[in-house]
């Protein structure tokens, strides 16, 4: 019941915050969940909770898709195209940490997700 009401808070207290952001914010908003999901899939595989984790890879690969969708390939270019390669690779390694059952694969998504993260945050501050 608790977990019910909580999960409502948070998305809308997610879509209050994201109506009135710009596109780097929301950017910004879809690592801060990616990230946040990952540490709770972590939490799931560690704990045996199957069901939990397959919930959390969903909302994983569903960010990432998001973030693939949001790319410019025409007016992005090489870079663009770079950004498509690392979330698929990203998008990889979720699933094979979810078919083993092993957090090893998420090591390097959250390395490559939080250095995204890190680069959004620059781009923000030199706006």
């Amino acid at each position: 019941m608790f977990d019910t009401g909580y999960s409502a808070y948070q998305n809308t207290a997610v879509e209050g915050k994201a109506a009135g952001a710009d596109v780097q914010q929301l950017v910004l908003m879809l690592f801060d969940g990616f990230l946040e999901e990952l540490e709770r899939t972590v939490g799931h595989i560690n704990g045996r909770r199957f069901e939990r984790k397959a919930n959390s890879v969903e909302k994983m690969l569903r960010i990432l898709g998001g973030l693939e969708a949001s790319l410019d390939l025409d007016k992005g270019g090489e870079l663009a195209a770079n950004m498509a390669r690392l979330y698929d690779h990203c998008g990889q390694q979720v699933l094979q940490a979810s078919l083993r059952n092993t957090i090893e694969p998420l090591d390097n998504v959250r390395t490559v997700m939080t250095n995204l993260q890190q680069g959004w945050k620059g781009i923000g501050s030199q706006a």
